[in-house]
């Protein structure tokens, strides 16, 4: 018996020195004193892993006890939060952060000749036309900066007074064909990041998908017929379908998740 009690003693420091050293998602939610800071910036300066404030000011992250996290905001001051073993509990984590005052440049008031009324001051207000290449109707103005591919597919396919002789061309020669797949695989990438940069730790770390496979399994993923655009807007919706993918990814590779 005594030779049995040291090494329980030894066994329980080194299962307690591990579950100290095991990370697990840490819920809270960001405000100033007005209302939720939505956007704010997270990252744990232990792992070097950040994420952002969903539009309720809400986050999580993955820390254990004393990892400390950073969160910043412009206009706000950058605060460091040290976790604390109750903040794993059932309470509801609130982090406050502080605006940081804007002082404005001085301002040169000039004399006027104004009443206060609005009906008769409005009659002495001369506004100036904003200049920009909307209000100097250059062509395009106000439209949207479009990617390579868009830019390409729509110089085959437009053109610019008389008739449409080069997108014609462009029809039969197969062109336009090509370029749409170029637009297809550049949309596909779009996803395909944003799949990455938002769902990598939950992929990793709640689905247990190996760090070696991960750029594999979302290729997979976003590949399947029953994938949909609207998930990368839903954040239940994509996790659920991540979750459901999982398993038959696993059932496909069976050497590595058995």
């Amino acid at each position: 018996m005594k030779n049995i009690l040291p090494s329980i003693i030894c066994l329980f420091f080194i299962i307690k020195a591990t579950a100290q050293e095991s990370r697990k998602f840490f819920y809270a939610t960001i405000q100033d004193e007005v209302s939720t800071v939505p956007n704010a910036h997270v990252i744990n300066l232990n792992t070097k892993q950040g994420t952002f404030t969903n539009n309720n000011g809400e986050f999580r992250i993955l820390a254990k006890v004393n990892d400390t996290l950073q969160i910043s905001f412009v206009g706000y001051e950058t605060k460091n939060f040290v976790v604390d073993v109750n903040h794993f509990g059932m309470q509801e984590n609130y982090i406050q952060l502080k605006k940081v005052p804007i002082e404005l440049d001085e301002v040169a008031i000039k004399k006027h000749n104004l009443l206060g009324h609005i009906s008769s001051d409005t009659k002495h207000i001369k506004s100036e036309k904003e200049i920009n290449a909307e209000t100097l109707n250059l062509p395009f103005a106000g439209s949207r900066i479009l990617t390579p591919a868009e830019r390409r597919l729509h110089t085959a396919t437009s053109s610019y007074g008389g008739i449409a002789i080069d997108p014609l061309l462009n029809w039969i020669s197969g062109r336009i064909k090509k370029l749409k797949k170029f637009k297809a695989i550049e949309d596909r990438e779009k996803r395909i990041e944003n799949i990455r940069n938002n769902y990598h730790i939950v992929i990793e770390h709640e689905i247990k998908i190996l760090k070696e496979d991960i750029d594999r399994f979302i290729y997979f993923a976003e590949s399947a017929d029953d994938f949909n655009t609207l998930y990368l807007n839903n954040e239940v919706a994509m996790i659920t379908f991540l979750q459901k993918k999982s398993e038959e990814f696993k059932k496909l590779n069976p050497e590595k998740y058995n």
